[in-house]
């Protein structure tokens, strides 16, 4: 089977400090989880083993139900990025099946809740809607930061005490 994704469901393992190198197929199948792992070490290195954890993996895919087999066809879609962070393009589909698109802007409060604002593109436009989540950023006291950079209260959760 041909695959989008040529590694889907394969993850590459490195840990170096226990001398562990290899890689590692998951795939469940009727809720049942099938892994295993193919060091480098043992197939003389990592293009071989790679080959061989696909090998695997297609011999597992192959007992997919095959709906599940059709939506692995499918190629991915590109998804826009707005390069700010906290601003995202949104595709969705209402009940009769029509889709909408819009950018979002997406932030936590100072009350700890997420608040997000949504700009249709099919009434602004595509540059224009981007334009608009931008500037409702600003507006609301939000900096606009490159996406990938790290926040300052990452990993803080808002209202808990710290473990003692």
């Amino acid at each position: 089977m041909k695959f989008s994704r040529p590694n889907y469901g394969i993850s590459r393992i490195d840990q170096p400090d226990k001398r562990n190198h290899g890689w590692f197929v998951r795939i469940t199948i009727k809720g049942e989880l099938n892994s295993r792992f193919f060091a480098d070490k043992s197939y003389h290195g990592k293009a071989t083993a790679l080959a061989e954890a696909r090998r695997h993996r297609d011999a597992l895919v192959r007992k997919l139900p095959k709906t599940r087999l059709e939506s692995l066809a499918r190629r991915r879609r590109h998804v826009k990025q707005s390069g700010t962070k906290g601003i995202t393009h949104v595709v969705t589909r209402d009940a009769a099946g029509r889709k909408y698109q819009y950018w979002q802007a997406a932030w936590r409060g100072d009350d700890g809740r997420r608040h997000s604002a949504k700009f249709s593109i099919a009434a602004h436009g595509e540059k224009r809607a981007l334009d608009l989540a931008r500037k409702h950023f600003l507006e609301i006291g939000q900096p606009l930061e490159p996406r990938g950079t790290r926040s300052p209260l990452a990993g803080k959760t808002a209202g808990k005490k710290p473990r003692a």
